[in-house]
């Protein structure tokens, strides 16, 4: 019995004592006669019946509240006896998942809807498992009708987006991802990254940077550094869509603002001077690149410049500008190697060995000047100094001390390895030496030469 019905009794026994104390001292009144209905009636009669039906009443009415009560709970632990089954048997079908077996934890959950067609988690891992295991159509349909029917399942709605993208549709899977991140801004910091990917691999760069954006704008605090700077990356692939398109003015305008963000965007001061020239103002663009070495001393600025005036039959202008670089700029020893790099193009092998020599003391790895070294010595006939070169060339590669290789993802190690560092296979190394797999028979001439001349 509820506390409200023990107040109550009680205070019906209050009621009670004060309605003796009122007979016993009123009586003669009481014993009076009244008329009701046309009947008369003694007035304690009519106090005695009113009361009488208020309690019967009360015991009535607590009695069907009771019996109401054992009903509905009687209901609600079979529900929960249900609901508990159920669970029991998701969780097998989730094991039956974990172990490889699809097919009978579909069985399972079959038949659990059967029972409960709208138990969410049994439709959500449905869906999943038949997404898994190549049905997509299927799982579409079943995560559509998830999310048709409560436009709350967030996860639910991910996984449309998914199964979607399975079945060749990243539209409509971008359409659900757009809804979601809409409907739910809080929770979209999943939906703006899948977006993302789905437009870079769509090579729809300026939806993949709009989605970045968003990013940027809601999510800053959850993104790591790395993925921050895709931004510009991302412009910058929007920028070459503008040069594909013969837009070099739209793409000028992006690969600056590129540079401005990241000043240390190599590719964007490439970019940018290439178009600079395309519109015909080469001195612009050669300026540009030579702004690019200046901010980060990276040697393809100048591979540029000299490939530009090679092409174009004007070398001497690329020496000329070579040699003003080598000259000014703090990243001289780079310059002067690109210079000595030109000069050796051009034949002009004895200046080059000069620059070559000058910057050798200074450079830590490059294989390449060994290389071109050991060239020019061989060429003017100097066999022993061009051997000293080619030795440092191979110290420089450590060609000598990597003799294993890795079958599977070709990392090269010193010594032997049970499993590879750089891709975990196991049993993979072996030892650098492979036997020729050409037909037996004389070798021709042309292969025969010193390995001098064919480097």
């Amino acid at each position: 019995m509820r506390l409200v019905n023990v107040f109550f009794i009680v205070l019906l026994l209050l009621v009670l004592m004060v309605l003796g104390n009122l007979y016993l001292t009123n009586h003669d009144l009481l014993m009076r006669e009244v008329v009701v209905f046309g009947e008369s009636i003694k007035l304690q009669s009519v106090i005695l019946i009113t009361f009488l039906l208020g309690f019967l009443l009360n015991v009535l009415y607590t009695g069907i509240m009771e019996v109401v009560r054992l009903v509905r709970g009687l209901n609600d632990s079979a529900d929960t006896r249900l609901v508990k089954r159920i669970s029991e048997r998701l969780q097998d079908a989730r094991d039956l998942v974990a172990h490889g077996l699809p097919r009978e934890a579909k069985g399972i959950l079959e038949n659990i809807l059967e029972q409960r067609k709208d138990y969410v988690p049994a439709r959500a891992l449905l869906g999943e498992l038949l997404l898994k295991s190549g049905s997509a159509d299927e799982a579409v349909k079943v995560f559509e009708a998830l999310c048709r029917d409560d436009h709350d399942q967030v996860e639910a709605r991910y996984q449309l987006a998914e199964a979607l993208m399975a079945v060749r549709n990243p539209e409509a899977s971008a359409a659900v991802l757009k809804k979601l991140a809409s409907d739910h801004p809080k929770k979209a910091l999943r939906a703006w990254r899948r977006l993302r990917a789905i437009h870079m691999e769509g090579r729809r760069w300026e939806e993949a940077s709009e989605a970045h954006k968003k990013l940027l704008a809601h999510f800053a605090g959850e993104l790591t550094q790395g993925e921050k700077a895709q931004g510009a990356a991302l412009a910058y692939q929007v920028g070459l869509t503008k040069v594909e398109a013969d837009q070099y003015k739209d793409a000028a305008q992006i690969f600056q603002q590129v540079i401005k963000d990241e000043p240390d965007f190599v590719p964007a001061y490439l970019s940018l001077g290439r178009c600079m020239i395309l519109q015909d103002q080469e001195a612009q663009g050669l300026e540009i690149w030579l702004e690019g070495f200046r901010k980060t001393g990276e040697g393809t600025f100048l591979q540029e410049a000299e490939d530009y005036f090679i092409q174009l039959g004007r070398p001497e202008d690329g020496l000329a500008l070579l040699r003003r670089v080598a000259a000014t700029s703090k990243h001289s020893t780079t310059a002067k190697f690109f210079l000595g790099k030109m000069l050796y193009r051009l034949e002009i092998l004895d200046e080059a060995l000069d620059l070559f020599q000058e910057v050798r003391s200074q450079v830590v790895y490059s294989p390449i000047l060994f290389f071109f070294m050991a060239k020019i010595h061989s060429r003017r006939g100097r066999i022993d100094a061009a051997l000293n070169e080619y030795r440092q060339l191979l110290r420089n590669l450590g060609i000598l001390k990597l003799r294993f290789e890795c079958a599977v993802c070709g990392h090269r190690s010193q010594d032997y390895q049970d499993h590879c560092d750089s891709c975990g296979s196991w049993n993979s190394h072996h030892f650098m030496f492979k036997e020729s797999d050409l037909p037996e028979g004389p070798i021709r001439g042309a292969e025969s030469g010193s390995w001098l001349a064919m480097l």
